[in-house]
């Protein structure tokens, strides 16, 4: 393996890690600065569906009190990358796995949920750097816990 290619690998492992940290903050707006304009997004995470024509801004849509991430681990990683006119390197394909812990705010909170499920992300590279071009979610499973109480 090339060293630029384990040097593409750790830079968009970087970029799926800023997106996890973005997920787990509840900040849609931290996102912003990892997509190119005109990324997809959809994440039932942070309740987010729509394809963008300007800069990638993510809305929260009725989240209101809901169950919020307190945690979000994108794990068991898998980068490809893809040819683009006849070179290697300039598009990644990210499959991954997510697991997110997710909490209820205020009083009566409701017992915590955990959401598991799959990622599909393509990145591409920029001047500026890798940036997420489609970020794609699954849900898979979702199960519930006792909300940690007083000991």
């Amino acid at each position: 393996m090339e060293l630029a290619t384990v040097l593409d690998r750790l830079a968009v492992d970087t970029l799926v890690t800023e997106y996890a940290r973005a997920v787990a903050g509840g900040d849609p707006e931290a996102c912003r600065p990892l997509c190119v304009p005109g990324a997809v997004l959809d994440d039932p995470v942070l309740d987010v569906r729509e394809e963008t024509r300007g800069p990638a801004v993510p809305r929260q849509q009725g989240r209101g009190e809901g169950p919020r991430p307190y945690q979000h681990l994108i794990v068991n990683r898998r980068v490809a990358f893809e040819r683009r006119d006849g070179e290697v390197g300039d598009l990644a394909v990210v499959d991954a796995d997510f697991v997110t812990p997710m909490r209820s705010n205020g009083p009566g909170r409701i017992a915590d949920t955990v959401r598991g499920g799959r990622y599909r992300m393509r990145g591409v590279r920029t001047a500026e750097g890798w940036r997420l071009s489609e970020v794609v979610a699954e849900e898979v499973w979702q199960g519930g816990a006792p909300a940690p109480g007083p000991n």
